[in-house]
């Protein structure tokens, strides 16, 4: 019967899909990487961060040219992180990229302050577009999806959370920052939200809901106080 089958299926040119072939996680390479970027990390400047402007490169193809990393960066899951050239993150932030079928993106010119916290979680895309500045102390964190647009500006010990709790358990919807948006101190932005382009959130608000773009708004829960719209190309 299976000879039979076979011989079917060649009559009609149909092809046998071959199995895909699952390479193992630990070979040589992740586990010099693995050893290698903890070594790296605590070593300070100006030697630390010159060695690793060359060897982070070197060390995973996804990294972009001259990244400037300073010491106690602590990087987990450095095979799930993709990044442009020149990005720069300060002492002691923490990438926590160690999840499954998980990424974070880092754009061109990208610029993480002191003590920032980036956390993915399984099946979690974070995407932080060029130019874009997140300031001291501030926390990103999944497992929802998240994008950041190009040239945003987010002020320290603001928070970005893509889940949210209930009694019955929990659900994420993801969490979208287009470009051009500045992110006052301390705010709070919630998943399922998204906040157009060019708007201003105050300092302290927490967004709950979908802010217009060139909008300017501040208060709990954030409300829209007046439209700032200007040229697209500004």
């Amino acid at each position: 019967m299976k000879v039979e089958v076979c011989e079917d299926l060649k009559a009609n040119n149909i092809k046998l899909q071959e199995p895909e072939v699952v390479r193992p996680s630990n070979s040589k390479n992740h586990i010099f990487r693995k050893l290698i970027f903890p070594l790296i990390e605590p070593v300070p400047r100006p030697l630390g961060t010159i060695a690793r402007k060359f060897l982070y490169p070197l060390l995973s193809k996804n990294w972009g040219k001259t990244p400037y990393i300073q010491a106690w960066v602590e990087i987990l899951g450095v095979n799930n992180i993709t990044t442009g050239d020149n990005i720069s993150i300060l002492r002691y932030s923490i990438l926590n990229c160690n999840f499954k079928n998980s990424q974070l993106r880092l754009g061109r010119n990208v610029s993480l302050d002191r003590n920032v916290s980036i956390r993915l979680g399984d099946n979690c895309i974070i995407d932080i577009g060029e130019g874009t500045y997140i300031g001291p102390f501030t926390c990103v964190s999944g497992p929802g999806n998240i994008t950041i647009g190009r040239k945003c500006m987010i002020a320290s010990m603001a928070g970005i959370y893509a889940k949210q709790h209930h009694h019955v358990g929990s659900r994420t919807e993801g969490i979208t920052i287009e470009d051009n948006c500045w992110i006052g101190t301390g705010a709070k932005i919630l998943d399922g939200v998204t906040i157009g382009y060019g708007s201003a959130i105050g300092a302290g608000a927490v967004v709950t809901k979908d802010i217009p773009p060139y909008s300017v708004a501040v208060g709990v829960p954030a409300r829209v106080l007046e439209n700032r719209r200007t040229s697209p190309d500004d």
